[in-house]
């Protein structure tokens, strides 16, 4: 006669493989096809998987029918560009504008690419051709994280304004350390501190300018926000606040405002606007301010 005890044994053993056998997964073929059902773990190994299909039943697929599962690729890519042309009275203007980001992610290794263009140019009837705004920017930066927490850097930034009277050219390079105060599903935000170099040069009063052809050691603090609310829109905010150690302190300022919209979730076009705000003492002029809208896509 069976005890009780055996008896309560017997059916919690008979339950947790109940558990077991009504898991449902889905399989992926090399083919492409695809089939649900419930594994039957006890007559599966490594070669084959044991499917109880609801329609065709009991089906056994060699594991190397399956298709392998695929890993995120750790590259991610986001090019646009936007262009705005007008003409009446023979008057005509045309502005252009382009950006291409690119970052690798894998284990503790961060590497983000970035570059930029941005040109405005009018012509009134019988005038010459007239350039309002020539802009370009390039950017390196590798983080290397020594935990979740804490993470080294070193970064070169190029910026080109060919309408600069001095300081065309300015590079700002530096290494320090990072930290993402702030990282979730929606919400990313960092920020970064070290020393730096800036060096400016190019110009029509480049040789005039106390500042225009030498190099100065400095310091840079950056912040890095990147929120994401929901898979239509996206916010991402940098400032770069740095300073250069000439006999006065030359402070400097790069402010980047973009604002992405993804009209469906099922692709990967998006518009864009974009506001950038540059503040360099060290050129002339110091300030100045662009706006523009872009189609592109991320892959």
């Amino acid at each position: 006669m069976v005890s009780v005890k055996q008896h309560l044994l017997l059916t919690t053993l008979l339950f947790t493989a109940g558990i077991t056998q009504a898991e449902t997964v889905t399989l992926e073929l090399l083919n492409g096809d695809s089939l649900t059902g419930t594994i039957v773990e006890e007559l599966s190994n490594g070669q084959d998987k044991v499917l109880d299909h609801p329609q065709l039943g009991r089906l056994t697929i060699s594991a190397s029918s399956l298709k392998p599962k695929s890993e995120p690729s750790a590259w991610k890519t986001s090019i646009s560009a936007g262009l705005i042309g007008n003409e009446k009275d023979g008057h005509s203007s045309l502005s252009t504008s382009l950006s291409a980001e690119s970052k690798y992610t894998k284990d503790k290794n961060i590497l983000l690419l970035k570059a930029g263009l941005n040109t405005n140019q009018s012509q009134d009837k019988g005038e010459p051709l007239e350039i309002k705004t020539q802009k370009g920017l390039a950017e390196f930066r590798y983080d290397y994280m020594l935990n979740e927490n804490l993470g080294i850097y070193s970064l070169a930034d190029y910026n080109y304004d060919g309408k600069n009277n001095a300081g065309v050219h300015s590079v700002l390079s530096g290494f320090g350390i990072g930290t993402p105060l702030i990282q979730n599903d929606t919400t990313v935000f960092t920020l970064s501190l070290g020393p730096s170099m800036q060096w400016t040069n190019g110009g029509s009063q480049c040789g005039k300018d106390p500042y225009c052809g030498n190099t100065y050691a400095g310091a840079v603090l950056i912040s890095d926000l990147s929120w994401k609310p929901n898979k239509h829109f996206k916010l991402e905010l940098n400032n770069k606040l740095s300073t250069a150690f000439t006999p006065t302190l030359k402070p400097g300022n790069s402010f980047i405002a973009k604002l992405k919209v993804y009209p469906s979730i099922y692709s990967k076009l998006f518009t864009s606007l974009q506001y950038t705000s540059t503040y360099q003492s060290m050129s002339t002029p110091e300030l100045n301010n662009s706006a523009s809208m872009q189609l592109g896509t991320e892959f």
